[in-house]
């Protein structure tokens, strides 16, 4: 049950950050360097990052099938990487 908690709450702060984008980038590095914040806290490491990311696009192609192209995979793999950076 608290990983499904995570999962939903990582799925929402992804549509957060998407959409503030834009004008509110740097609220939105602030929020992200917060959060890194709290997860060194929780005893998470740098390192585990990628691996999250490596699952979140198994999910999207999962999802979308066809529709997970080539480009929209390199989108997720840069966006992931900038908000995962910031953190």
């Amino acid at each position: 049950k608290r990983f499904l908690m995570h999962a939903s709450y990582m799925i929402e702060m992804l549509d957060t950050a998407l959409n503030m984008l834009g004008p509110d980038i740097e609220l939105l590095t602030e929020i992200m360097l917060e959060l890194g914040s709290k997860h060194t806290r929780y005893g998470v490491k740098a390192d585990m990052f990628p691996q999250m990311g490596e699952s979140l696009l198994i999910a999207l192609a999962h999802a979308l099938k066809d529709d997970f192209t080539p480009a929209v995979k390199e989108a997720w793999v840069d966006t992931y990487r900038e908000l995962s950076g910031d953190m």
